[in-house]
């Protein structure tokens, strides 16, 4: 745990490396020291339609999923050092940091 599942706008297919998104993001993850490196699960989907303000900018959107049990203040650093990750690597791209805990009825094997 956790999944990182990171949406992306298509376009920017031509501008970064996709791979290199989720494994920034993973690193992200790594650099929380909440979790052992062998847990964390990271993918990208890319998204043709969207728009934000009103227009079609390239965006970055990662929704943390992880089991219950970490306080707010370990999720809000999380979020941060994803956050921070991944600006740092893909620049001025519109980013943005969810993370949610995982309902009871999460089910892994």
């Amino acid at each position: 745990m956790p999944h990182l599942i990171i949406e992306y706008a298509q376009p920017l297919e031509n501008e970064i490396s996709i791979q290199k998104l989720a494994e920034t993001a993973f690193d992200g993850a790594v650099a929380s020291e909440l979790f052992s490196p062998a847990n964390i699960k990271s993918r990208c989907h890319p998204v043709g339609a969207y728009c934000i303000g009103g227009e079609k900018q390239n965006f970055i959107h990662v929704n943390v999923k992880l089991l219950p049990g970490r306080t707010e203040d370990q999720k809000k650093m999380l979020s941060e050092k994803v956050f921070d990750a991944i600006k740092a690597f893909a620049g001025d791209v519109k980013t943005s940091v969810e993370v949610h805990d995982l309902p009871n009825a999460y089910t892994k094997g």
